[in-house]
């Protein structure tokens, strides 16, 4: 038997004799009076009056002496408990010696004394056990030193871990400070949708969900709720302000995460020089209440927000380090300037991205803290037009210790100009660009009712990390981690999907029609969950679309009445089910469909082929009687 699994077993034992002596191991409620903290500001007053004190906590150590024991109890300060026999009485200290472990949660009852050394102390006159622990604690001193058992155990690095478990605490000051700042200037705080139709705000690959209740693919949102507080200001509300959870479907780094916590502000009749000005007194009064300091050491610069901030010019200093002028280079000569400074890069390029990559290479070298602006008109589809120079935008961006720390811009309210650059986003789509905006014709409606000037910002717990001197991962209390398969109870099942396509009467088009359509299907309910990754490449550098990580049978029948029972079968049991049926392959009008799907009943619906995807072990025994296709 394992070490761990003989200290479980005998843990278990110290539950039965806890219940032999009348004692809950888990008890629904305590009689603490007296938090730690508490007991440890008062200690003098209650000594002096001997009053009764009950404490709860958990046992991080014990260390015997003679009859007696010294517990060190935590609940999230620590504090001293004198156990001994003559006090305790015998039988209730041989339980307590018995039962008791480090770890355990625990309840004592005793009056405040100091030791010999004036260590303030509670002299226990009695207790109670309110969780026994199964499992023994890492050592406190040395806690949990490998990475990835940290995060999946996050639980124990926060007790273990005092720094932590303070960096929790500044994370929520952090977070409130912005929010008690835009409160007390009467910005109102709102709620936008988590799931939606299009996406907006950013450019960013997004998560694609599916919404059973509709029946249709949704995405996780990327922003937090930009699109849909202008749609706000159009409604009249002058201020608002959201800090929510959004999705973002890309790499990982320190610095990039795909699910985070964001605040973003949008402010009627402002622009974005009325926006730097409350950004710049925002950020320095977060400093000073979250971290009580104006000046950060972050990779090698010396960061100080209470000093003047600078302004730094996009176009310029891209020109400056490089000889291009972002406003008039042509694709061509930003590869070669991205060849000739050694500037990685995956995937096609256009101007956009190729641009963005030089300016993520000259980036690191700003320190700040200072205000980014004059970004090309091609690089933000939803800023104003510069008055001075249309072909750059009224944007500014935070810039710190060479990165970007919260951007914002004067908002587009003109709603020709924000369709025809919605226009030029989904033609970058078009041509593979997945990160490029969608085109929200529901917004530029929106815009046509009339938005007042607005300056809009927003910035994510990146900054949070950057000030704190940890990656962004670090700075996340449960950050995302892959599943270990014996977290999922058993070792993960392959599965696969199997099509039955009923051969009666069809010709062989029409057989070829349905298998694409139920792999289509598959395909569209299932996404990328399907692979292991999006491609591979062949020596010569050439990108071919991997296939799906999970083999697809096909199976046949002449039996409509064996599909249905196949179909309601494969739904009962949950799994992921795509169906074709005749009225499908002789109209594409998805509104005729769900008209004679209305005015008929099940029995005599006539199934083409249907697609079963799941446990493997599940599929093959529901698929058994049906012969390989030939």
């Amino acid at each position: 038997m394992a070490l761990l699994d003989t200290v479980r077993a005998e843990r278990l034992g110290k539950i039965a004799k806890l219940k032999e002596a009348g004692m809950e191991a888990y008890p629904a409620r305590t009689s603490r009076t007296h938090t730690v903290a508490q007991f440890l500001a008062s200690h003098a007053e209650l000594q002096m009056s001997g009053a009764s004190v009950t404490l709860a906590g958990r046992v991080m150590s014990m260390r015997e002496h003679g009859g007696s024991v010294f517990v060190d109890l935590f609940d999230g300060a620590k504090g001293q408990c004198y156990v001994q026999s003559n006090k305790l009485g015998e039988s209730a200290y041989d339980l307590f010696g018995k039962t008791v472990d480090a770890g355990d949660i625990i309840e004592c009852v005793g009056t405040a004394f100091s030791t010999k050394r004036g260590m303030p102390s509670l002299d226990v006159a009695a207790w109670r056990m309110l969780a026994k622990s199964l499992r023994p604690l890492p050592d406190e001193w040395y806690g949990i030193k490998d990475e990835d058992e940290r995060y999946r155990k996050r639980y124990l690095d926060i007790l273990l871990t005092k720094d932590l478990a303070e960096r929790i605490k500044r994370r929520s000051i952090f977070w409130n400070t912005f929010r008690t700042f835009l409160l007390e200037r009467d910005f109102v705080e709102v709620e936008t949708p988590v799931l939606e139709t299009t996406t907006g705000g950013a450019d960013a690959r997004p998560f694609i969900t599916h919404h059973n209740a509709l029946d249709m693919d949704v995405y996780l949102r990327i922003s937090a709720g930009e699109l849909w507080q202008k749609r706000l200001m159009v409604a009249g509300l002058p201020k608002t302000f959201e800090i929510g959870r959004i999705f973002r479907n890309e790499g990982m780094s320190a610095e990039h995460l795909q699910d985070y916590t964001q605040l973003e502000f949008y402010w009627a009749f402002a622009d974005y020089k009325m926006g730097m000005e409350l950004v710049r007194e925002m950020y320095q009064q977060m400093a000073e209440e979250t971290f009580g300091a104006q000046t950060f050491s972050i990779r090698g610069f010396d960061i100080d927000l209470s000093k003047p901030w600078e302004t730094y010019d996009y176009c310029a200093l891209i020109k400056k380090q490089f000889g291009i002028d972002p406003l008039e280079v042509s694709l061509d000569d930003v590869k070669k300037t991205l060849e000739q400074e050694g500037i990685v890069h995956e995937g096609a390029l256009n101007r956009e991205r190729s641009v963005d990559l030089l300016w993520k290479h000259l980036r690191k070298t700003i320190g700040g803290p200072g205000f980014l602006i004059n970004v090309p008109v091609y690089l933000e589809p939803l800023a104003k037009r510069g008055s001075e120079d249309p072909r750059v935008v009224e944007r500014f961006q935070v810039m710190l210790a060479g990165s970007e720390m919260g951007k914002g811009y004067s908002e587009l309210n003109d709603p020709v100009d924000q369709a025809s650059r919605f226009a030029e986003q989904a033609k970058l789509r078009e041509a593979g660009d997945d990160e490029a905006q969608m085109n929200d014709t529901g917004f530029v409606e929106a815009l046509e009712y009339g938005m007042p000037p607005v300056v809009g910002f927003g910035v994510s717990e990146r900054l949070f990390s950057f000030l704190e001197g940890v990656s962004v991962r670090e700075a996340q209390i449960f950050p995302l981690m892959r599943p270990r398969d014996n977290e999922i109870g058993k070792a993960k099942e392959n599965k696969e999907a199997v099509a039955v396509i009923n051969r009666t009467g069809l010709e062989s088009w029409q057989v070829l029609n349905t298998i694409a359509h139920l792999c289509a299907e598959l395909g569209i309910r299932e996404g990328k969950s399907l692979l292991y990754q999006d491609s591979f490449a062949t020596a010569d550098g050439t990108h071919i679309p991997l296939n799906i990580q999970h083999p697809i049978m096909l199976k046949e029948t002449d039996s409509t009445e064996k599909l249905r029972k196949l179909l309601q079968t494969a739904q009962a049991q949950g799994l992921q089910v795509a169906a074709f049926t005749r009225d499908m392959i002789e109209t594409t009008n998805d509104k005729k469909i769900i008209e004679n799907a209305a005015k008929t009943n099940l029995d005599s619906v006539e199934f083409l082929g249907i697609l079963v995807f799941g446990p493997s072990s599940t599929i093959e025994s529901l698929t058994k009687e049906f012969p390989l296709y030939s």
